[in-house]
């Protein structure tokens, strides 16, 4: 989450006309993600190979990096390069078959996810998609708001301020800046700002990768180190939190249109799942084998508790960087999610086009939005880790697996031979069960356990 990856095009918002059709997709990625390389200046000549594979990498690789040392805690060394081995080419292939899924949308139609699931589904099917990815996308903005109050913890004093908990001190900072921000309709100027969030991210998988090298005997963690296991207590966490981690379809489309050579593309797509598996893989474990059984839902939170780096204070700077990423974010979000909530409500008719809601309007909702993820948050402070596998495991399995398989299966079904037909079934079928089961897992983890 990604950076979380869903775009303006699966709003289908009144105010899009069909003179936008080839430029649908790439500004709300921009407005999610800023740091994006500018796709429109590359209309002209169309975006290479190697640009194309940033972008893709920069888009999915976000906020779930953090937990992957936790999601090896919670599958085990064995089960954690397992499931990724899995689900990383699981995913991959999604991606191929949404982009191929698209080449069926007639060329007057707006090239957008629900517009995908009409043409699949019937009139229905646009608001099915639209009504997951805004659970997605809502999951996304709760985990943005709990991120940043486990970043903030680490900056305020634990005493807290004022005579308020450590806790409601960094709840109420956070208010501080997040509701002006909802008064803002534009967030281009957040551009630079959102890069520094893309470098903590980095400077965290850098930080984790070099603890072998460090202490490579975990000398410096209270004796004796935390244990280790090879299959972890909760195989469905570890799967929530991958999936999150490697969800983000919605953009490929339009990163694929954006190519040069759009022939390529198969390739980028190959290269950058398999880049994403390394370093999720190379942080997950490489956290998990130094902290242990100790790993929190956030790495951040043991960089700075003990270990090689708890005296050097990078732990500050890296949770001052990962504020300023979701500080960007959240407001971005938000105005997207009232974006699709729109499109749920007054779909694609004439009459809402003409009569467009107001300014005061939709900032009261921009505000109503804020108001319930932040209360929907709160309740889950302590919960990060299984915020983050639930939505994966509803809201992700759905949006980049189950669907382009899904859409892809109904498209293409008469071209298809009997094996294609076969595998395209079997892996529907897998897939509703695991999303079935693991969603049942995770919120029964979610009310058992809330401090996990």
């Amino acid at each position: 989450m990604p950076g979380w990856p869903e775009v303006r095009a699966l709003t289908g918002r009144p105010s899009i006309d069909d003179d936008d059709v080839e430029e649908i997709t790439t500004p709300l990625i921009r407005r999610v993600i800023p740091s994006v390389t500018d796709l429109q200046g590359l209309e002209a000549e169309g975006a290479t190979y190697s640009q194309t594979l940033f972008n893709l990498v920069n888009i999915f690789i976000g906020l779930g990096l953090l937990s992957c040392p936790y999601a090896f805690k919670a599958g085990g060394y064995v089960s954690g390069v397992l499931l990724l081995t899995v689900i990383a080419p699981l995913f991959c292939l999604s991606g191929h078959l949404i982009v191929a899924a698209f080449q069926y949308l007639p060329l007057t139609a707006p090239r957008s996810y629900p517009e995908l699931g009409k043409l699949a589904l019937g009139k229905h099917g646009r608001k099915v998609v639209a009504g997951l990815a805004f659970v997605e996308l809502a999951g996304g903005v709760c985990m943005v708001l709990l991120v940043t109050w486990q970043q903030l913890l680490l900056l305020v004093p634990s005493q807290g301020l004022l005579g308020w908990s450590a806790r409601e001190t960094a709840v109420a900072i956070s208010l501080v800046w997040i509701v002006p921000m909802l008064f803002v309709g534009k967030f281009g100027h957040l551009a630079v700002l959102s890069r520094l969030g893309l470098l903590s991210v980095g400077l965290v998988a850098t930080v984790v990768l070099a603890l072998p090298v460090r202490d490579p005997h975990r000398e410096q963690l209270p004796q004796p180190p935390p244990a280790h296991t090879a299959l972890g207590p909760s195989l469905a966490q570890a799967v929530g939190i991958f999936a999150v981690s490697l969800s983000g379809h919605t953009t490929l489309p339009a990163l694929r249109a954006g190519m040069s050579r759009p022939s390529q593309f198969p390739a980028v797509l190959r290269a950058a799942f398999a880049v994403m598996a390394l370093t999720y893989g190379g942080v997950g474990a490489a956290g998990y084998w130094y902290y242990g059984d100790a790993t929190a839902a956030l790495v951040t939170t043991n960089i700075s508790a003990a270990g090689a780096w708890a005296s050097s204070h990078l732990d500050r700077g890296l949770a001052c960087l990962l504020l300023v990423s979701c500080a960007t974010k959240y407001p971005a979000l938000v105005l997207v999610l009232q974006d699709l909530l729109l499109g749920l409500v007054q779909g694609s008719s004439p009459q809402a086009r003409r009569h467009p809601p107001r300014p005061a309007f939709l900032t009261a909702l921009r505000v109503l939005l804020c108001a319930a993820s932040v209360a929907a948050s709160y309740a889950a402070f302590d919960a990060v880790a299984g915020v983050m596998a639930l939505v994966g495991s509803v809201a992700s399995l759905s949006c980049s697996l189950l669907m382009p398989v899904l859409f892809y299966a109904l498209l293409a079904w008469k071209e298809l031979g009997r094996v294609a037909r076969a595998g395209l079934a079997a892996l529907l079928a897998l897939g509703a069960v695991l999303m079935v089961y693991l969603t049942t897992q995770n919120i029964l983890h979610l009310t058992r356990a809330p401090h996990a």
